[in-house]
Formats: C-alpha cells, sequence, structure tokens
C-alpha cells in the first residue's frame, strides 16, 4: 500500500504590515545573501558584469546593494564600481526590504528554495530571480518576475524601474503568497498532519 506524502515547507515569519517595502525608491536594487557562498558570488558577479551594465546606460543613478555576512574577495572587488555597494554584514535587514525598488536573486546556481526570496516577498518586495532561484516555488499568479536570459532580466528591471504600481502589485501578491503557504500557522499544520501519521511505539 502507496503512504501518502506529506511535505513541510520553510516557515516564514510574516512582518507586521506597516513594516513591509515602501516602494519609496525608483533607483535601488538589492542583492541578500550570504557572500561567501559560492552561488552568490556567481549571481552578483555575473549580474554586475553581464545585467547592470544595461541598466545603468538607462538609468545611471541606479545603485546595487549587496547585503551579506563575509563578502568574498570577487564581492569585495565590485565596490571600485560607483553603483555598487558592498554592505556586508547588517544588524537587520528590514530597512533594506522596506526600501529596495526591486531585490534581485539572479541565481545560476544552487538549488532549493531560497530563503531570501521568500524572505523578501514576506516584506511585500519586489523580487526577480531566474527558473533556479524560483525552485520549490508554485508561483503562478505573477508574485515574482522569473528571467533567466540576461537581457530579459535587463529589459523585465527596467520595466519594473519605472512602473511603481506594478511593483507594488507584485509585492502584495508575493507577500500574500507566503501568508498563505509559508507562515508559521501553515507550516504548523504541515508538521501535525504528518506527526499525526507517525506511530509511536
Amino acid at each position: 500500500m502507496d503512504k501518502e506524502v506529506f511535505v513541510v515547507g520553510n516557515k516564514v515569519d510574516i512582518p507586521a504590515d506597516i513594516l513591509i517595502s515602501k516602494h519609496d525608491n525608483e533607483n535601488l536594487l538589492l542583492f541578500v545573501g550570504k557572500m561567501n557562498y559560492e552561488p552568490n558570488v556567481v549571481a552578483v558577479t555575473t549580474f554586475a558584469e553581464c545585467v547592470l551594465p544595461k541598466l545603468l546606460a538607462v538609468y545611471p543613478e541606479l545603485q546595487f546593494q549587496i547585503v551579506g555576512a563575509h563578502p568574498d574577495k570577487r564581492v569585495q572587488r565590485l565596490a571600485n564600481n560607483a553603483n555598487i555597494q558592498v554592505m556586508g554584514f547588517v544588524d537587520s535587514l528590514e530597512p533594506y526590504f522596506q526600501h529596495a525598488t526591486v531585490v534581485v536573486a539572479p541565481m545560476l546556481t544552487g538549488a532549493g528554495i531560497q530563503n531570501k526570496i521568500i524572505q523578501a516577498m514576506s516584506y511585500g518586495c519586489c523580487v526577480v530571480t531566474t527558473s533556479i532561484g524560483a525552485e520549490g516555488l508554485t508561483v503562478n499568479h505573477n508574485e515574482i518576475a522569473v528571467w533567466d536570459d540576461e537581457d530579459k532580466m535587463a529589459d523585465g528591471i527596467k520595466m519594473l524601474l519605472c512602473n511603481r504600481d506594478k511593483r507594488m502589485a507584485m509585492g502584495k501578491a508575493a507577500r500574500q503568497y507566503v501568508i498563505d503557504n509559508l507562515s508559521p500557522e501553515v507550516i504548523a499544520k504541515q508538521f501535525w498532519a504528518f506527526m499525526g501519521e507517525i506511530d509511536i511505539e
């Protein structure tokens, strides 16, 4: 007899409405992650070299903030570009999520649900990622933008930078997705449903 399969998702704490993204900036891209983790290093260096120049050609004031502990030397060198800020470790990600125009997670390697993405979604941020970054998420209602091609990603981000209403709508849908699928209450139900199927002798 086949046994039922249970899935217990990643739990995300849901910030209060007053703490979510303000969508009050027009020129701030944000990447969040541990910056000596190779997939993150590859993501930000490739983005800085291949996508950001296409954006700066149209938005020369655009800033790319890289936030996360232990930035690799390759990441540190990116700060030589006046449009890139390597922030290193910060006490709280909250103000960065609140003020980001677009949160980018241009993952080219790695696997599994990206906690940085679902955390940004919980703050109602407008998130751009790749198919690898979106792994494990059943998003299908424009909660996040997924582009694998560098030109398409650049064009998509340009569109989002000049469309605050679209960014806000995506952020609202993203936050609702997390509330509906990954909130502590939802994950607790999944866990106890699983535990209820275990025979304890």
